[in-house]
């Protein structure tokens, strides 16, 4: 059964590159370890030793400075044909022409169609608040692309601390896998519950940098991996 999961899933990836090459899709190729970012697409697809590559096309002046080098961790971002944002990492296998040659991911990770697609946080996470130059850490319920919930307890100073419209700069999402600064959020809802009594806050992202986009993506792609592990028994 795993032989037959595994098949079906290089199979998915050979699929989604090869409508990439063939719509000449712009993909966002980023070299990890050389602070080095371009758009290009996806040349052509070959097969070799090391098995399934593909070929991307990269500037002569990228070209010269990476002559060589292999095995470069790569990072790629790209639109698929339903609109739907997807990347994966995976490993140069060094230049030809104007050419750099990529393995093939293991996966290709899409994020879910749903815009606030949550999961459920860690314990241990805690959204850092700085009001009135003062610091607030909240409990973190679950979490999204989009934002996240808090939990407080009703009728503690942190349950006070709120309001519904209130804007926040720099706020700080912390877990154990990492941490995301976050620009600017706003809270968009406040409900109440009876048993326990609590407050939840619904929080929407409004601004953060790219890299810290990139992060929070890695962390909700590992929160949503080991949920579905623990789900099918495998964690």
């Amino acid at each position: 059964m795993e032989a037959g999961s595994e098949k079906n899933q290089k199979r998915e990836t050979l699929n989604l590159i090869e409508q990439v090459c063939e719509s000449k899709t712009l993909v966002n190729m980023r070299l990890m370890d050389h602070d080095f970012e371009i758009l290009t697409v996806i040349d052509d697809i070959e097969f070799s030793k090391k098995g399934f590559l593909f070929t991307v096309d990269v500037p002569e002046k990228m070209k010269k400075k990476l002559d060589g080098m292999d095995h470069l961790s790569v990072e790629f971002e790209f639109t698929d044909l339903n609109k739907v944002p997807c990347w994966f990492t995976s490993f140069s296998t060094g230049m030809s022409d104007n050419k750099m040659c990529v393995l093939f991911p293991d996966v290709i990770h899409r994020e879910q169609k749903r815009e606030h697609f949550r999961v459920e946080a860690p314990l241990e996470a805690r959204l850092c608040v700085i009001k009135d130059s003062n610091e607030h850490f909240f409990n973190v319920s679950n979490v999204s692309m989009g934002g996240l919930l808090i939990t407080v307890r009703a009728g503690t100073p942190n349950a006070e601390i709120l309001g519904v419209r209130e804007r926040f700069r720099d706020m700080e999402f912390v877990l154990s896998l990492g941490s995301v600064h976050i620009k600017e959020a706003v809270v968009v809802w406040k409900a109440e519950e009876a048993l326990p009594s609590t407050t939840h806050f619904g929080i929407k992202f409004t601004k953060m940098d790219k890299d810290q986009r990139r992060v929070l993506r890695d962390i909700v792609y590992e929160l949503q991996r080991a949920f579905l592990a623990r789900r099918a028994g495998t964690a």
